[in-house]
């Protein structure tokens, strides 16, 4: 099916109550339907993830004294273990409530706690991103920002890796090579 450059809108197309179910016009009534709900679907993740990504900064904007300027590496990797434990009082309260040998279905919040402290670590075993504390620019930016959706791309992110992860996954050291004994030669 060839497509031309035009944005048709519901507003454009002319006689769109009477028509045939497989028209051309009907095709095209579908295409700019399908069109506006894939744009909304769009609109709407991108809004969710803004929303999050703010919540994430003033989570740090807060954690940080004012009187610091800069934060080295190892500090930011302990407030990021510090943001991922922020649940964990919640979800410990709540696995307590389990009585021992009584078989109780899991809490509808339980499930979700789980489930949002695992989405988190997996994002900091493959790359969790925050603002960029290293630089004394950034934090000042940082600190003036607002909480304003908008102006969110002033700030600098990066994006750091789990080390004890990294460590992991990276293969060990070549095993020293053995040298043969004279016994063996002969």
């Amino acid at each position: 099916m060839v497509s031309n450059n035009k944005r048709h809108t519901m507003k454009s197309i002319k006689n769109k109550d009477m028509i045939h179910p497989s028209s051309r016009k009907a095709q095209q009534v579908m295409r700019v339907v399908l069109r506006k709900d894939r744009l909304e679907h769009r609109q709407k993740v991108r809004t969710n993830n803004s929303f999050s990504i703010s919540e994430r900064i003033l989570w740090f904007r807060h954690a940080v004294p004012e009187d610091v300027k800069t934060l080295t590496r190892e500090e930011q990797h302990a407030l990021i273990e510090e943001y991922l434990a922020r649940y964990n009082e919640e979800y410990e309260s709540l696995v307590a409530l389990h009585r021992p040998g009584k078989v109780r279905p899991k809490a509808a919040r339980e499930d979700m706690l789980a489930a949002f402290i695992a989405k988190e670590r997996q994002e900091y075993a493959s790359g969790f991103e925050l603002p960029d504390f290293s630089s004394p620019k950034n934090v000042v930016i940082l600190r003036e920002w607002d909480g304003d959706l908008n102006s969110l791309n002033r700030i600098k992110m990066i994006r750091l890796n789990d080390p004890s992860y990294v460590a992991k996954m990276t293969p060990s050291a070549p095993a020293p090579k053995v040298e043969e004994s004279s016994a063996m030669q002969e």
